[in-house]
């Protein structure tokens, strides 16, 4: 169900409603611009309104950030980022051999929310397709880290301790990371 909320000073703010079975509101702000409020079966259209006038500040800072973001630069084709990230797990592959791992499956979709995955009992690494727009450095990182993840399969302080082993940077390389946004 979408809505329009009108603010003091003229302008708009128009959302959708999603029925969810969730305890509590929850405000999305998608890439794209979208917003929308998760809210279950007994939440009241007042009662949500007022929750997105109460983040009404939140909202527009936001949609003004999006606003301003350029479009991300396309650092590979999708052939070219499958064939750097086998280079990589290639090139890490000794390494972890020695550790008792053996070469994973490679896999390649599009992600939202995640630039990499690993699934250490299959075996399986996946990597979005998302990475064409970032550089080498960037998608070095993130194989390092789903590689990593075979070893510790958390993000205690014991996966960023060997982590550092094969990523030196990567505090540096993570905000780089950060800081792309990719609808």
């Amino acid at each position: 169900m979408k809505k329009t909320l009108l603010l003091q000073d003229g302008t708009s703010i128009s959302y959708e409603i999603r029925v969810k079975p969730v305890k509590n509101l929850n405000l999305h702000l998608e890439n794209d611009g979208t917003v929308w409020v998760s809210a279950n079966q007994r939440h009241l259209e007042k009662e949500i309104e007022e929750f997105v006038c109460s983040k009404t500040g939140w909202i527009t800072r936001h949609l003004a950030g999006i606003k301003m973001r350029t479009p991300p630069t396309r650092y590979f084709s999708e052939e070219a980022l499958a064939e750097t990230v086998r280079l990589y797990c290639d090139k890490l592959f000794p390494y972890y051999e020695t550790k008792g791992i053996s070469y994973p499956k490679i896999k390649f979709r599009k992600m939202t929310s995640q630039w990499g995955n690993c699934r250490p009992k299959q075996g399986i690494l996946t990597f979005n397709k998302n990475l064409c727009f970032v550089s080498k450095e960037c998608v070095w990182y993130v194989v390092c880290h789903e590689w990593t993840h075979f070893l510790v399969p958390n993000h205690s302080e014991a996966f960023y301790r060997e982590l550092e082993k094969i990523c030196a940077d990567y505090q540096e390389i993570r905000k780089q990371l950060k800081g792309v946004y990719i609808q």
